[in-house]
């Protein structure tokens, strides 16, 4: 099965629906001006701001000062972290721009909309926003990837890795994961992690429980009524196999909860290998 299966059927399902809602505000014939409609867009947006749209849509230009500092005391320990002779970790930089957008391209759960420039500049702005604190991958000179945490400002963070298709499967993503953690607990004294997963990225599921993380559950992460996500996964059964299967049994749910949920793991992490490398 094509990992992005469900992503994509399910991201076209929730977007299609929000448009719509959208659509519904600004066409109404109630009497109300264009800005008021659009103001009332924007409300209807930040309702949903578990939604990982939503949350793009509405949350990227808000600057979080605690994320700022957050930042600020990670980095003034030293802004080279050395994970083997060749790769490091290093602050996102400019020059960093077209390697993230293409790994957005490869990755993305929304791909059509990476080809539309306004969406690239706001994961790009997303991307480097105060309250994330992202550190890119770099091996011999070249950035290959990046690894961090989403938003800084949540009680519980969670992690965040991508790397460029070449690199996948090159053993980069353990050491990469281990050296940040190490780094964010003895810089920040931060332990405990959430992560959430496709159902289907299988390779991610044996990376994060390589690295100790524990079945927690599932997240809602695109649909969040109750029969709209009862409708999808009737409507989306055949997209179960043998492998989703198992997957639901590790998390003692059924199968077809995996068709419109992410998985959620939790992690507390033991500083593992050498001490922060520190340049």
């Amino acid at each position: 099965m094509d990992n992005n299966q469900i992503s994509d059927a399910l991201s076209r399902t929730s977007l299609n629906a929000m448009l719509q809602d959208a659509l519904d505000i600004l066409e109404a014939d109630d009497g109300k001006s264009f800005e008021e409609k659009r103001d009332a867009v924007i409300s209807q947006l930040k309702q949903k701001n578990d939604s990982e749209l939503a949350r793009l849509l509405v949350e990227r230009a808000i600057a979080d000062k605690a994320g700022a500092g957050t930042k600020d005391a990670f980095w003034k320990c030293g802004r080279i972290i050395r994970v083997n002779n060749n790769v490091v970790l290093r602050p996102v930089k400019p020059c960093d721009h077209d390697g993230f957008l293409l790994i957005q391209q490869e990755n993305s759960m929304i791909r059509s909309m990476v080809k539309e420039e306004a969406f690239c500049d706001m994961v790009w702005k997303e991307h480097n926003e105060e309250k994330s604190l992202m550190l890119s991958i770099e091996n011999m000179g070249s950035y290959i990837g990046y690894c961090g945490i989403k938003d800084t400002s949540q009680d519980l963070w969670e992690i965040a890795i991508e790397l460029k298709r070449d690199w996948t499967k090159h053993g980069i993503g353990y050491p990469a994961l281990s050296t940040m953690l190490n780094a964010i607990k003895s810089r920040l004294g931060v332990t405990e992690f959430r992560v959430r997963i496709d159902p289907t990225n299988y390779p991610s599921q044996k990376l994060f429980e390589r690295l100790g993380a524990i079945p927690n559950g599932l997240s809602e992460l695109w649909l969040h009524d109750q029969r709209a996500l009862e409708k999808f996964e009737e409507e989306n059964l055949h997209l179960i196999d043998d492998r989703i299967v198992e997957v639901a049994k590790k998390f003692q749910v059924e199968p077809q909860k995996l068709l419109s949920h992410v998985l959620e793991y939790r992690l507390s992490w033991t500083e593992k290998g050498e001490a922060d490398g520190q340049v």
